[in-house]
């Protein structure tokens, strides 16, 4: 689970409040299927077509249980569905469709947008920010995890939530709350990898992981200052 931040124009955050199912091609890229099972269909694809429901289940259900799941959301089905299992033909066919409806999706928004990814660092630096685990009413605590709802859908295109929205007035106000002088020192004061797992921070923390997440904070802050500079909103999502 990765959270992604997109810089987007006011008017293309217009769009998106409008028709929130556009909102995923801002967050397509090539980890859309995962990389070895994409390699995997373009190499196999003859012997893939003539594999039986039965033969793709047990191909899939050798896979990581992670990586089953990520398959899974990918091609908008469930794990249990999948485990049921798809002819080759019919695989094959269901990851062409999802990868040329979300290439569809990413043509229609603008090609080059600022973006920075927290990868799994994103809960450890909602923590430091705020030294809660959920977001609350404070700015900070808005940072990562805040933003308005993009669409009504709780679990989102991900699975995880929906996209959330930040206009051009509100990054402004967190970049300038980012900048205060001491909070780089505060954030760092607040890392505690025991308290961080005991509390349920994701993925769980070791003491070396401090500078991993103080990096994510720094790459945040840089972020929103770029956004804030060029008046932009923000789109994020976990994906």
């Amino acid at each position: 689970m990765n959270a992604k931040f997109v810089a987007v124009e006011t008017l293309e955050l217009a769009r998106f409040q409008a028709n929130p199912s556009s909102v995923e091609g801002l967050f397509h890229d090539e980890t859309l299927i995962p990389e070895a099972f994409v390699k995997a269909s373009k190499t196999l694809q003859d012997r893939m077509r003539a594999i039986d429901p039965q033969m793709m289940a047990d191909s899939l259900s050798k896979l990581d249980p992670s990586l089953q799941q990520m398959l899974a959301e990918r091609l908008g089905k469930t794990p249990a569905e999948l485990a049921r299992g798809l002819a080759g033909d019919e695989m094959l066919k269901l990851i062409e469709e999802r990868r040329s409806s979300l290439s569809a999706r990413k043509s229609s928004t603008t090609s080059a947008h600022p973006a920075v990814s927290l990868d799994k660092a994103w809960h450890g630096v909602h923590y430091i920010l705020c030294g809660e685990a959920e977001p609350g009413a404070t700015l900070l605590s808005q940072v990562v995890l805040g933003g308005a709802a993009l669409g009504d859908d709780d679990e989102g295109f991900a699975g995880y939530g929906p996209a959330r929205s930040f206009t051009a007035a509100q990054v402004a106000e967190i970049a300038g709350a980012l900048k205060r002088a001491d909070l780089e020192s505060e954030a760092a004061a607040r890392f505690d990898a025991q308290q961080m797992s005991d509390l349920g921070i994701y993925p769980g923390f070791r003491p070396s992981d401090a500078e991993w997440v103080l990096d994510g904070l720094r790459r945040l802050r840089d972020f929103y200052s770029d956004a804030a500079a060029h008046g932009r909103a923000v789109v994020t999502c976990l994906v």
